[in-house]
């Protein structure tokens, strides 16, 4: 990884990147067997032996507990991936699963599953470190992760250009940057107001 990042498994289980004086402290890094194209993270755990991420040391996203948190992924579900954690697993997506919610659902029969969680553990309410896990070592597999929605604030994965803030953004395929499923649903976001999901 060019000597800026190392990669080690915290305790919480979440992976830790720490990123020297010269790195963007605002930009994703990809861990060993992660890629991310056109606003979509791919996680390829296979021949990881502790598994793979795609992590943010400090997004700096406002967030507060009772805040939602949702994701879509493709792939397999369970042992604990795909999650997304913040502050460097203060809070992880499939800690708070009473309901066993933690896989999401795919309403709309695209392959793509919704996950949605209420946040909480937040202590300073931003997500700092922030990061996209995939650590199913019993069964590695390959993950792909898109539309991250933090607090209401459509989070772009790329270390690309921003995600669009307006309707006028989406155009001259800007919609791709926040994750939306096309043009359409990236100017409808902003008419009514509401985040992409």
């Amino acid at each position: 990884m060019h000597g800026f990042a190392k990669l080690a498994l915290a305790a919480s289980g979440a992976f830790l990147v720490s990123a020297a004086a010269s790195a963007q402290t605002s930009a994703w890094v990809a861990n060993p067997g992660t890629t991310e194209s056109g606003g979509v993270v791919t996680l390829d755990s296979r021949g990881q032996p502790a598994g793979t991420s795609y992590e943010n040391p400090n997004l700096g996203v406002a967030v507060e507990n009772g805040d939602t948190i949702s994701f879509e992924y493709m792939g397999p579900c369970g042992g604990g991936a795909p999650r997304v954690f913040i502050q460097a697993g203060a809070f992880n997506t499939f800690d708070p699963d009473p309901n066993g919610t933690a896989c999401g659902t795919d309403s709309n029969g695209d392959g793509w599953f919704t996950v949605t969680q209420t946040v909480s553990g937040i202590t300073n309410g931003t997500a700092g470190h922030t990061g996209i896990v995939n650590d199913q070592i019993a069964a590695p597999s390959v993950i792909r992760v898109r539309s991250l929605v933090i607090g209401g604030v459509a989070v772009s994965l790329s270390n690309g250009p921003a995600a669009p803030t307006n309707a006028e953004q989406c155009k001259d395929g800007g919609w791709r940057v926040g994750g939306f499923r096309n043009q359409g649903q990236c100017v409808s976001s902003f008419r009514s107001n509401r985040p992409a999901r």
